[in-house]
This record gives C-alpha cells, structure tokens and sequence, in this order.
C-alpha cells in the first residue's frame, strides 16, 4: 500500500490523465516527475483500483468450460453456459446478461420467440441491448400473466419491452397463468383467444424459461396462488415437487405432476416444451438446485444457462443420487 503522499500523487496523475484529458508528458510536467514515472504511476493507479475501466455495451461473462462440458455430457445437452462467479455482478445479473448474449446470437435466425414470467427472464430482457430483429420475428408469451405473484414485470409486459427495443411485434396472452379452480381453468382453455395464445406459444421455434425451485420465490407462491383444499394439498405434497416449468410442477426425476394442480396453470404444458426447436433453461442461485436437477431429467430443454455455484450443486446433487 503506497505512503499517503503517494497516493494523493497516483490519484493527481489519474485524474489529470483520464478526466482531463492530458496526454503523459502533460501529467509529467505538472507534477514535475519524467515520463516513464508518469507510466509506471498510472499502471499503479490501476493495480490498486484506484482507477477501474469500464466499457460500456461491453456485456461479456466469463464462463466455466470444464462444469458446461460436464453438464452437456451429464444430461445430454445441445449447449450450456455457465457463468463464472465475481465479486461484481450477482448470480442472477451473470445468468441475464449470459443469456443475454445467447439471444443475441440465436434471435436473428427464429421466427417466433417465447418467453415465461419472473425475476430471471426478467434480468435477461434488461440484458438485451437495443438491436433491429427481421421484422417478421414475433415474441410471444408461453403463460399466462403472472402480476400479483411476484416484483418481477409479467410476461406481457417483459414481451412489450423487449419488441420496444428490437423494432417488432409482441404478441399477448390476456389470461392469468393459475387460477384457483379446476373447472375455471377447464373453461378458460376451451376459449378461442386463450387457444390462440397456446397455438402461438406452442408455434415459437425458440424460447427462455425460468426454472423454479418448489417452496423457493415464486414457486412457493405459485402453489398458495391456487388455493387448493386441505386434501388437495396433501395430493400435491405427496407427489415430492421439485420444481416447476411455466407453472407446472414435476418431481425429481422430471415426472409433471397431474391434477389437481395441473389443472390450475394457463399455459402450455411441459411436454409441449419439447417440441420448440431450441428451449433454453435458465437459473440463478445454489437454492434452485432441486428444480433445475428435476427440470432437466424432463428431457424437455436444449440449452441451458446458470451460474457457477448451481452448477456445481446440480452436478453434486447428480452424483450423490448415484451412490
């Protein structure tokens, strides 16, 4: 740690250099140091953090080779990232900003785009910078909306941002994802705009899904959102969720759960997932390792994205069922 007096000097040339412009000689001359002390002074300032550089628009991530490769070979995926834990951004901005980056690559050869609700998807749609898409691309809502549930914007209103900021269409889903009875929700999937909405959700070519963790954020709320009976309830927690898709619970080894809260949830089914070219997971946080591990064993999802810790718990969690 430099003197005090050599401090106050490193933060002299800095401010000098970098704020007002002065080129090295300039600097020299007004401290009245040579040159090279000049350079030696400003790489100083650096190493100490005295001077931090940021590159704005720069979004990159670093990631972990060695856990995707582990990853892709354990659950037999197309592609994963997992992005390198720092002391600068949270799990969840490293998780949006990555998946961020995979939008920005994959985006331009879909056509139709889907998206769930929450604080993930969420992060990923602040990711994205301002692009210009084909402007036959659409987004589309795979759920219903989501509002009451959690701080994050509903997915209608994550879609309408995103379409602000790639000049294109957003499409809509006016229905809520869970109501609290079987014979609503019956009701409400034989309407002709909510059938509408399922066929554009099941036409999408790509798509980014939250994954939940059952009894953790918005998966807990998803449940008590469905005010389910005494006996219902029992039924559910008997099934061992583990997570859930779009709303729809699966157990541990990626089994969806049925009625009675699968006939709460507005929105495409787990299985349908599957039929999307390119599905793509995300998940921030060592707590969602059971839902990601179950989320995974559904064979539904193509690419994943999460960050290093959950990595790690998800591989761990994988190896300590096997023994």
């Amino acid at each position: 740690m430099p003197a005090k007096r050599d401090q106050h000097q490193l933060i002299e040339a800095a401010r000098m250099y970098y704020i007002e412009g002065l080129d090295q000689g300039q600097v020299a001359r007004r401290i009245g140091v040579s040159r090279s002390s000049v350079s030696r002074m400003l790489t100083a300032a650096r190493e100490l953090g005295i001077v931090q550089i940021r590159i704005n628009g720069d979004d990159h991530i670093e990631r972990n080779r060695e856990l995707e490769r582990e990853l892709m070979r354990a659950f037999g995926l197309r592609e994963v990232l997992v992005a390198q834990a720092t002391s600068a951004n949270t799990p969840l901005d490293s998780v949006g900003r990555l998946a961020a980056q995979l939008f920005t690559r994959r985006a331009t050869s879909a056509t139709r785009i889907g998206f769930s609700w929450g604080f993930t998807v969420g992060k990923l749609i602040d990711a994205i910078p301002r692009r210009t898409l084909r402007p036959d691309t659409k987004l589309t809502p795979l759920v219903g909306g989501m509002p009451v549930l959690d701080a994050a914007p509903s997915g209608n209103t994550n879609i309408q941002t995103l379409a602000s900021k790639c000049g294109i269409v957003a499409e809509r889903f006016d229905a809520p994802a869970i109501v609290e009875s079987s014979l609503t929700c019956h009701a409400m999937m034989s309407e002709s705009s909510v059938k509408a909405a399922l066929a554009r959700a099941s036409a999408c070519d790509l798509a980014f899904i939250g994954i939940g963790s059952f009894g953790v954020h918005t998966s807990r709320k998803i449940l008590d959102s469905m005010r389910l009976s005494d006996e219902e309830m029992a039924t559910v927690l008997a099934a061992q969720p583990a997570g859930d898709i779009l709303g729809r619970f699966f157990d541990i080894n990626g089994t969806p759960l049925g009625p009675p809260s699968s006939e709460r949830v507005i929105g495409i089914e787990i299985e349908a997932v599957r039929a999307i070219e390119i599905a793509v997971a995300l998940a921030a946080g060592k707590e969602k390792t059971h839902g990601v591990l179950g989320a995974l064993r559904t064979g539904v999802f193509d690419i994943l994205v999460v960050d290093e810790g959950l990595a790690a718990s998800v591989l761990a969690g994988l190896s300590g069922q096997s023994r």
